[in-house]
């Protein structure tokens, strides 16, 4: 199969579930490599405008079934908060009409997200739950959470797509059972994609549509992940070629950092610096608050790298000043790791100790249950370094 036919029948099986009443669940089976393929795929097929549907993604961790539907619900409260203006412009109300709107559950959770669908205008389509966990303690539990819903889904409009794990699904059965719940599986070899890429691109070079630019910046993506820079490198130069010629300046910002960052995965720092550093001049130049805490970070560490101690000190400050602006602890958490290991390598241990325990500090501050994995890991990175600088300083 051709790869534009491979990814057009994949998003068109999507589509038809969003359409059609038999199913209200669509499990897709995928593989770790794919998922960021597929959520590129979505995010653009949210972007086009004959696109009626709305999509609301979910990646937290399922500990448990009433703490999930509780986040579960709360993310659907915050989407519908942010738009309430414009919803009230259409004459739609915001109003939760339980008589408890703050009991969260299974049940609660369903009635609202019926409310909120069933009140969409006519010219919306389903609202459409994009549910991909990042960890799942309870198999069980997550299964007869999807079938509870399944079961008592009755709104036209309501929808959940779940991602699954492709070699050990957890709702393989319950799929197969199911006579609401729909099944499809994404995958291809990475072999294969990359030759349907290349193909692809090979009839279509980069900047000859938009939808080349998107099967470049996959193929680049692939080419990286497997460690072939030469390849993703020259790739990600013709999309900067191509957004410098028609971008914007977002999209000319974008495509210089993801230059800039493989050429930093690659070992070219001297390049990668530079680079990184134009990605932080259009930042500023047109307040792309957003990439800014990335580029400024990453430039903190190819300067790192280069032995230039003042800049990296300079810039990885400013990229965590941005991260706090934006109140993302795990992002200046990242900041400040990258500080203390300047800090140990420069043979200050007392403030490379300082740097990790504040990093410590904003790992611990993390109280967002979808958020337990991304803490705990940090957590447990951060208490390792500080013990091996405990013992480097004991050993001296």
């Amino acid at each position: 199969m051709p790869l534009a036919a491979f990814f057009d029948d994949q998003l068109q099986t999507l589509r038809t579930f969003m359409e059609q009443p038999q199913h209200v669940v669509q499990v897709i089976e995928i593989d770790a490599e794919f998922r960021p393929i597929l959520l590129k795929m979505l995010i653009g097929l949210d972007e086009q405008m004959d696109f009626p549907h709305i999509l609301i993604g979910y990646d937290g961790l399922f500990a448990e079934p009433k703490e999930w539907f509780r986040v579960l619900q709360d993310r659907l409260e915050e989407q519908w908060t942010i738009h309430a203006e414009e919803l009230a412009g259409m004459g739609i109300s915001t109003i939760n009409q339980a008589k408890d709107p703050s009991t969260r559950g299974p049940w609660p959770f369903l009635l609202r997200a019926e409310q909120i669908a069933d009140a969409l205008p006519d010219n919306c389509g389903s609202l459409v739950f994009l549910i991909d966990p990042q960890r799942v303690d309870d198999a069980a539990g997550f299964a007869r959470s999807i079938e509870f819903l399944a079961d008592n889904i009755r709104s036209r409009w309501l929808k959940l797509v779940v991602l699954d794990q492709r070699l050990a699904p957890r709702l393989a059965d319950l799929a197969d059972e199911h006579r609401r719940i729909g099944l499809q599986t994404f995958w291809c070899s990475p072999q294969e994609l990359e030759k349907r890429l290349d193909d692809k691109l090979a009839a279509q070079p980069p900047g000859t549509s938009p939808d080349s630019r998107r099967v470049a910046a996959m193929a680049a993506a692939v080419a990286s992940a497997n460690k072939d820079y030469p390849k993703a490198v020259s790739l990600q130069q013709q999309l900067l070629d191509q957004a410098i010629s028609d971008g914007t300046a977002t999209e000319q910002a974008a495509a210089v950092y993801g230059l800039g960052s493989t050429l930093l995965a690659a070992g070219e720092f001297e390049a990668a610096a530079e680079r990184i550093l134009q990605a932080c001049q259009l930042c500023s130049e047109h307040g792309l608050n957003d990439l800014a805490p990335m580029a400024y970070t990453n430039l903190g560490i190819a300067l790192h790298r280069l032995g230039d101690f003042d800049q990296a000190f300079a810039a990885l400050r400013v990229g965590s000043a941005f991260y706090r602006a934006q109140g993302n602890l795990p992002g200046e958490a990242f900041v400040c790791d990258n500080l203390a290991l300047i800090y140990q390598q420069l043979g200050r241990p007392e403030d490379a100790a300082r740097a990790w325990n504040y990093a410590l500090g904003c790992y611990d501050s993390i109280t967002n249950p979808a958020m337990s994995d991304v803490r705990e890991a940090g957590r447990g990175d951060i208490l390792a370094k500080l013990e091996r600088l405990g013992n480097l300083a004991n050993a001296a």
